[in-house]
């Protein structure tokens, strides 16, 4: 297999580029070329899309779900590798968490097809959502310098709830208020959470839209007890969820910050989230 290797050289964690080279060719994986996360990973990465390469993606979601978006549609194959904190596309997968693991599996596995969804022109793996998992995203990201990054997420997270929003908000005829609408590709479990928040399937061609129906922190309390002791979404009360192929959010703000794939994005309303079935090709 020859490939064109994508990598975050910006990440804390992230392999240097000789260790990622030396791992490929141990895997019997040739590296024709390597590409660094930055602002001309279109640019640079469109020579390799447009002859139908091979990428592989080193990194967490983000850097994964980046380029996936832009494999999506065009002849090349995705070979995505857990190199980040969750990795939950390449669990979702079914990759094996260890890089090396991950690489050998790789090397003898053949390609398919898998869906990939997204809000206006941004595309996402996993999922995006506004309210308060934004606003938690974004607080977290002003305080990272300071805390790191799992401090920085729990301070973020009292301070959005704290400070709580609902939006009032429309989709596909439905009116809500709601501190938090959440989107899958494809769909997620709302029963039985033992095996974790994973998906079974990545090709079914379909969004999840999870909304909790309420306006006070009473709400998220308690779906938040709902979750921790029943282990389950599915019989709880103010937790709405909804499937299909397209969803159109509208809110009376004319921007809003919209999470995907831990990525964040200010985005001009309405929202529209689209599933794109079986255009990303991957290994």
């Amino acid at each position: 297999m020859r490939v064109v290797v994508v990598h975050n050289a910006q990440s804390g964690s992230a392999l240097p580029i000789a260790d990622i080279r030396a791992k490929c060719e141990a895997a019997g994986i040739e590296v024709t070329d390597a590409v660094a996360v930055g602002s001309d990973l279109e640019r640079d990465l469109h020579p390799h899309l447009a002859d139908g390469r091979t990428i592989l993606a080193i990194g967490g979601d983000g850097t994964v779900s980046a380029v996936a978006g832009l494999v999506a549609h065009t002849d090349a194959t995705l070979v995505p590798i857990p190199g980040g904190t969750l990795n939950n596309f390449t669990k979702d997968l079914g990759v094996p968490q260890d890089i090396d693991e991950a690489l050998a599996r790789a090397a003898s596995t053949s390609a398919r097809q898998v869906d990939i969804a997204s809000v206006n022109d941004v595309y996402f793996v996993n999922n995006s959502s506004i309210g308060l998992y934004s606003t938690t995203l974004r607080e977290r990201q002003s305080l990272e310098s300071l805390h790191g990054k799992w401090s920085s997420a729990a301070i973020a997270t009292v301070k959005a709830f704290w400070r709580f929003k609902s939006y009032r908000v429309e989709a596909e005829g439905m009116e809500f208020t709601t501190p938090i609408i959440f989107v899958g590709n494809n769909r997620y479990p709302v029963d039985g959470f033992d095996g974790g928040f994973r998906r079974e399937r990545l090709d079914e061609g379909t969004l999840s839209m999870f909304v909790v129906a309420g306006k006070r922190r009473w709400s998220m309390f308690k779906l938040g007890l709902h979750l921790v002791f029943v282990r389950s979404l599915k019989h709880a009360s103010d937790f709405e969820d909804h499937y299909g192929t397209e969803f159109t959010i509208e809110t009376k703000r004319t921007f809003v910050s919209v999470s995907h794939d831990g990525e964040l994005t200010s985005l001009a309303t309405p929202l529209r989230y689209r599933i794109h079935p079986g255009v990303l090709r991957v290994i």
